[in-house]
């Protein structure tokens, strides 16, 4: 299992600091987590409404300033919760490079098509721009069902929601625990992602689920000390 960081809590103070990136406080926190050597992505939640209602994060300039500043590093996984995403990867698409992009994993949310049909059809065009490591998410409340076997196996990987997406210190739920054992039952080869409440202990839980992954933000970041607490993540799982 490993381990993609997520740097929300970050974020308004990082677009406050933009003009001096990497002069800032939290950005250096972000260089010492990278530098433990346990976090694989540095995750990147985009959010605009309507999808995520009165909420926007990570505007493109300070996404690119942290591709332009961290992409040597750390490759970055884009969480895209946003009405349109492929209007937003075009965006993305002018400071990332082809030859990059397989490297960067995208996610796009189910809820964000009106048909699984052009849920389908957004995959097939991001992988013609060259993102060959593309997620799809589902979001807590969201059925199981309204994703089926061939999406699945268009995705690279599925992310699962264990909190209702759009807001960072909530809670694990453990219907997030019956997705994971659903989906890594019914598709085994398919690697499964989790998000949202992750602690060592929930992390075990989603472990022994089935998931290979967890994304993890405030349980590290609004940590006394972010570094320890990535450590003892690490070590439990």
């Amino acid at each position: 299992m490993f381990i993609s960081l997520s740097i929300l809590e970050y974020e308004q103070n990082l677009s406050q600091h933009l003009d001096v990136l990497p002069k800032s406080p939290l950005f250096n926190q972000i260089l010492q987590l990278i530098q433990t050597g346990e976090v694989r992505f540095l995750h990147i939640d985009v959010m605009r409404p309507p999808l995520i209602p009165n909420r926007i994060t990570f505007p493109i300039k300070l996404i690119k300033k942290l591709y332009e500043t961290l992409h040597k590093k750390i490759p970055l996984s884009i969480h895209l919760m946003v009405p349109h995403p492929v209007l937003l990867v075009d965006k993305i698409n002018s400071f990332v490079p082809r030859n990059e992009r397989d490297r960067n994993p995208l996610i796009i949310q189910r809820e964000s098509f009106n048909s699984e049909d052009e849920l389908l059809e957004a995959i097939n065009l991001l992988r013609g721009q060259g993102y060959n490591y593309v997620g799809v998410c589902l979001d807590l409340p969201t059925p199981c069902e309204t994703i089926s076997e061939k999406t699945v196996e268009a995705a690279d990987f599925l992310l699962l929601m264990t909190v209702h997406m759009g807001r960072g210190r909530q809670k694990y739920s453990d219907e997030g625990t019956k997705k994971i054992t659903y989906f890594s039952k019914r598709y085994p080869k398919k690697p499964v992602w989790v998000d949202g409440g992750i602690n060592p202990y929930t992390a075990q839980k989603a472990e022994k689920a089935g998931a290979e992954a967890v994304v993890v933000g405030s349980y590290i970041t609004l940590s006394e000390n972010p570094k320890e607490a990535l450590l003892k993540l690490a070590h439990s799982i």
